[in-house]
């Protein structure tokens, strides 16, 4: 089984994502900003994180950043409603 850890803001989104997924058999632990999320990654190992880009403090994507030097395999998924071109490269550059 996976464990994924989903960084969202809203709460709506984040347990409408922890549901859908647990439903489907995932193990998903949720945080609502930044700095909550780094602290669960150092304390335990996660497959996959689904990131907010627009988050309090930081963002999304410095989540990512931090997360995978400490972990490199460690895959994430952004998710946003405010895209953009620019913000999709740099969300690839960063492993999303």
């Amino acid at each position: 089984m996976k464990d994924i850890l989903i960084v969202e803001d809203e709460l709506s989104i984040r347990e409408s994502l922890q549901t859908w997924l647990t439903e489907l058999g995932y193990r998903v632990e949720v945080a609502r900003e930044g700095e909550e999320a780094l602290r669960r990654i150092e304390g335990k190992e996660f497959d996959l994180l689904i990131l907010d880009l627009r988050l309090p403090g930081k963002d999304g994507l410095q989540v990512l950043k931090e997360a995978r030097a400490k972990k490199p395999k460690l895959r994430g998924i952004i998710i946003t409603a405010y895209p953009s071109v620019e913000r999709a490269v740099e969300a690839m550059k960063e492993g999303a």
